[in-house]
């Protein structure tokens, strides 16, 4: 709405909600000049009242438009600014409905304000209670792991996955706290691609070994500005959902043809529904395969998808029952480091 139609609006708002004194002068005029008819006045008597009566009725609804716009603008920028610093310039003389309605104001705004530092302190509080916890319990499991280490195979195999899986899921809880805070813990610098898809790799390969899956890494020359730490978490998410539902075949980690910062994740696992891709992201969200397996969180692709608008990459997923899953990771919208010539 430009300038105009906004004062073209609030003109017909002002009109429409004086309408009642305009009427009633007019009310009474007519109300006068029947009277004036019926006792023979001049109707230059009439005249003269209408000329002095007609400028103080404009005058008032001038000055009233004027005071009413004035207020209105301050609101305006009230609402456009937001905090309880602005309702300080509102301070003139109103009537008394007006200080009525100001007082609730100012006492919903302060209640609110309390809610909300009250919130704050518990989510403060909550968080600092699951990261001391989630440290905590990492060294009964480091304890853990030490004694499986005396067990025979393939149970102490079977177990130190296990491990590694509780150890993962202890770490995503920590991710999952800190992402309220996200923009407060990124590190920005060049990455080399294919140095930290090894790295992730030999991390997952007892899963590899395991499943007695094939891993082939294809073109991955290409280089981007990102957060490390985060890119890794959103990367591991994604292969190892890969290994979860991929039972046999392989996973294919690549770069497009044309743009080394595009990459796919290609599993040749069970593949998803077709009305379950659209919501896969969602939080808590596990789709056919999670209920399946009754061993899904629902979490691991939200906080990626979360991660990556906050880097600009963007992750899109095709797949098919039978076929496996494409994952793609748009890094291209960063910096052109790695296109390819």
């Amino acid at each position: 709405m430009n300038n105009f139609q906004k004062k073209w609006q609030f003109l017909k708002t002002f009109l429409k909600e004086n309408s009642g004194i305009i009427l009633l002068y007019i009310a009474m005029a007519l109300l006068f000049a029947v009277t004036f008819f019926l006792y023979d006045v001049p109707i230059a008597v009439y005249q003269d009242a209408l000329l002095f009566t007609l400028p103080l009725l404009l005058i008032f609804l001038i000055v009233r438009g004027l005071k009413l716009s004035h207020k209105h603008q301050q609101l305006q920028n009230l609402l456009q600014t937001s905090g309880t610093a602005k309702l300080d310039e509102l301070q003139q003389k109103h009537s008394l409905i007006e200080e009525d309605y100001e007082k609730i104001i100012l006492d919903l705004t302060k209640e609110i304000q309390r809610l909300q530092q009250q919130q704050l302190q518990q989510q403060t509080e909550l968080h600092d209670y699951y990261g001391l916890w989630t440290h905590q319990i990492k060294t009964p499991l480091a304890a853990l792991d030490l004694t499986v280490q005396t067990l025979e195979q393939p149970l102490k195999k079977d177990m130190k996955e296990e491990i590694f899986k509780i150890q993962q899921y202890l770490d995503m809880m920590l991710q999952y706290l800190r992402l309220q805070n996200i923009q407060n813990d990124f590190l920005f610098g060049e990455i080399t691609i294919k140095p930290l898809i090894n790295q992730i790799v030999k991390k997952y390969a007892p899963f590899f070994i395991h499943k007695n899956l094939e891993v082939h890494l294809i073109n991955l020359d290409g280089k981007v500005i990102s957060d490390k730490k985060w890119l890794t978490f959103i990367l591991e998410q994604i292969i190892f959902n890969g290994i979860k539902y991929t039972t046999s075949g392989s996973i294919t980690i690549e770069a497009t043809a044309d743009n080394l910062q595009v990459l796919r994740v290609i599993d040749t696992g069970r593949g998803m529904r077709a009305e379950d891709l659209p919501r896969i992201f969602e939080r808590g969200y596990t789709g056919f395969n999670g209920r399946q397996t009754q061993k899904a969180s629902g979490l691991g692709l939200f906080m990626s998808q979360e991660i990556a608008h906050y880097l600009g990459i963007e992750l899109s997923v095709t797949s098919k029952i039978g076929e496996g899953t494409t994952v793609t990771i748009d890094l291209s919208r960063q910096k052109n480091y790695g296109r390819a010539d």
